[in-house]
């Protein structure tokens, strides 16, 4: 796929033709996934700007050439290019799919095994904080109750609040680190 500077560019292309693009035109691949998702998977040569830092870092994204959107599925590129169309940016095009369908295609990837989400990870620590504080609540002291009680209260808060202080602390791990190209 050969993009035309004096039209518009397409809203989505394929894995195959961004890839080409890529190869051919220069054009650069922006990965809206956050860092963790990032860092277990990503296409060879994108790069991440998370799909919340969008705007923030849109100075980052270069307007000369055309810029590709990928996320897992396809569906916060499509979001992320609304968001960087409404800034002004007519070069943005969404690659269909996102990162699955390029892996499908067996286009070039770079992948670091061992790493889980980390929302999974989130999830996988409370619940083996909840787990074990209620085996110890139920076998050494009814107490420990109050700690499994902690947690639920914390994930509660985490969700209406969208602060998760775990997320935080499990982001200083070193399995959990963007990677750089």
């Amino acid at each position: 796929m050969t993009l035309d500077p004096t039209r518009r560019t397409p809203a989505t292309v394929t894995p195959e033709d961004a890839c080409a693009s890529i190869a051919h035109d220069g054009a650069y691949l922006l990965d809206v996934r956050g860092f963790d998702e990032f860092a277990s998977g990503h296409a060879s040569w994108a790069v991440c700007i998370p799909l919340a830092d969008l705007e923030r870092r849109a100075s980052e994204i270069p307007s000369d050439r055309p810029v590709m959107l990928m996320c897992q599925s396809g569906r916060r590129s499509a979001m992320a290019a609304e968001r960087l169309r409404a800034l002004g940016m007519d070069n943005i095009v969404d690659v269909a799919g996102g990162f699955a369908a390029w892996e499908r295609a067996g286009l070039p990837a770079i992948k670091q095994r061992g790493v889980i989400p980390l929302e999974r990870q989130v999830r996988i620590a409370a619940g083996l904080l909840v787990f074990g504080f209620s085996i110890l609540g139920f076998t050494v002291h009814t107490g420990f109750f109050a700690v499994s009680a902690a947690v639920g209260l914390m994930l509660a808060l985490t969700g209406a609040l969208g602060i998760c202080p775990m997320m935080s602390f499990l982001k200083l791990l070193s399995w959990n680190r963007p990677m750089k190209n």
